[in-house]
């Protein structure tokens, strides 16, 4: 009001100095009264419509900027100091809840760093958002920006099926082809009153293998000592009986269960040989001098028919048990040359092969075993690394489980499977520093 009363004063006043200035007889009083209103109007209009507007103007201005830092000057009009008092509020409770957002985020990733487990985040429209090192690591995936903003289904890694097969609330534990054996679990927590959806990846190989050696190194130790004193017993029982029967065709019967007494011996203590291995002796050694020197005897495990070839790519030098790597070397081997036994084909002008390469990369030697024998299915391949797992009618398991061995005391990580092409590697990783 007290505007409004300023704003009629300042009209009269300009009102009588036109009169003074200007002869009023030649202007009638109306004109001027109209005048006057009419330049009151105008002042009015100004003050309570044009600056409230530019007030307007302006807060959206630093909204669309998203800037929290700046407030609003009063302008010295009722309507328009309320809109700058309610929006300067407005402004600093933003910027209060962003700040605090900002120190929840930082403080999250921190976590997410830190975390010894594989952590990938999900954004509230379900795609990736964060992950770390760790899961990185776990999944083999080299560069994080190749995953992130996609859903887990165009994640071109086998981690994005894994994880999407994981119901939520839960824990799934699976082998991804190779001799690690991994626990994902989904979960979620609430942000800005959305639940946000997260998974955690741990590497559980060395616990449950530490469990499963613990496990089958005692009732093998069990059965060892006990079928081994029981046949000593029946053994030397017959021992005597046959040399004191006449009977030859008793005494035949009796040396045939000599035999497989002794068989069922031989076949127990090769079990134990496996519980027995004695610690890996670590020391310096030249991966190619190995392969080549061991190349003639690796020949002779095989078939004319099927070559066998050795690549070594530069100077390799690693720390190594030499006589157990040889032996997981000679053990896969027959396991290659085995599987072409198994299918018949046409294997056309390159007929059958088994190669050898080694190379170094990043602070690891890279042993691959390849050959086009025989294909492995996904289900088998998963479960080509549990103890005594075998697919031989007859066979006991223990091959690949004595390379798990050696290889674990070797600080290796390895895996076999067949790829698209159909040639089926086993890939070794050594540290050349154990």
């Amino acid at each position: 009001m007290r505007n409004i009363l300023f704003l009629s004063w300042v009209a009269l006043v300009v009102a009588s100095v036109v009169m003074i200035i200007i002869d009023a007889g030649e202007m009638r009083m109306e004109i001027i009264v109209c005048l006057t209103l009419a330049l009151l109007l105008m002042l009015i209009f100004y003050r309570m419509t044009v600056l409230p507007g530019r007030v307007v103007t302006r807060g959206f201005e630093l909204l669309e900027a998203q800037d929290f830092n700046n407030r609003l000057v009063k302008v010295g009009e009722r309507n328009a100091d309320r809109m700058v008092r309610l929006f300067n509020s407005m402004i600093d409770r933003l910027r209060n809840e962003r700040l605090r957002n900002m120190e929840q985020e930082n403080f999250l990733h921190l976590l997410v760093d830190a975390s010894p487990m594989g952590v990938l985040m999900l954004d509230l429209d379900g795609k990736v958002a964060m992950t770390n090192a760790a899961f990185l690591k776990l999944c083999g995936i080299k560069n994080e920006k190749k995953i992130i903003g996609k859903r887990l289904s165009d994640i071109p890694y086998a981690a994005g099926e894994w994880l999407q097969a994981i119901p939520y609330r839960e824990s799934v534990v699976f082998r991804p082809g190779d001799s690690r054996m991994l626990r994902g679990t989904h979960l979620s927590f609430v942000q800005s009153g959305f639940n946000r959806h997260f998974y955690l990846l741990e590497n559980l190989t060395e616990e449950v293998m530490k469990a499963e050696r613990s496990a089958y190194e005692k009732v093998i130790r069990i059965m060892s000592h006990e079928i081994n004193n029981t046949m000593g017993g029946v053994r030397a029982l017959f021992g005597v009986l046959i040399e004191e029967t006449e009977d030859a065709e008793l005494r035949d019967v009796m040396e045939s269960c000599d035999r497989r007494c002794g068989e069922v011996c031989t076949f127990i203590n090769e079990y134990a040989d496996v519980v027995r291995l004695p610690a890996s002796d670590l020391r310096l050694m030249d991966m190619g001098e190995m392969l080549n020197e061991g190349l003639p005897f690796l020949r002779t495990l095989a078939p004319e028919d099927i070559k066998i070839r050795v690549e070594v790519e530069g100077e390799i030098k690693l720390y190594a048990d030499r006589t157990q790597l040889e032996q997981v070397i000679v053990n896969i081997v027959k396991n290659a040359v085995e599987s072409f036994r198994e299918v018949e084909r046409d294997y056309g002008e390159e007929g059958k092969w088994v190669n050898i390469l080694s190379r170094k990369n990043e602070g690891t030697v890279i042993l691959e075993i390849s050959n086009n024998g025989k294909e492995i299915s996904d289900k088998v391949a998963a479960q080509l690394f549990s103890p005594f797992f075998t697919t031989k009618p007859e066979g006991k398991g223990l091959g690949l489980t004595l390379i798990g061995e050696i290889l674990g005391n070797h600080n290796a990580l390895w895996s076999l499977r067949t790829g698209e092409d159909g040639i089926t590697v086993f890939s070794i990783k050594i540290p050349t520093h154990n």
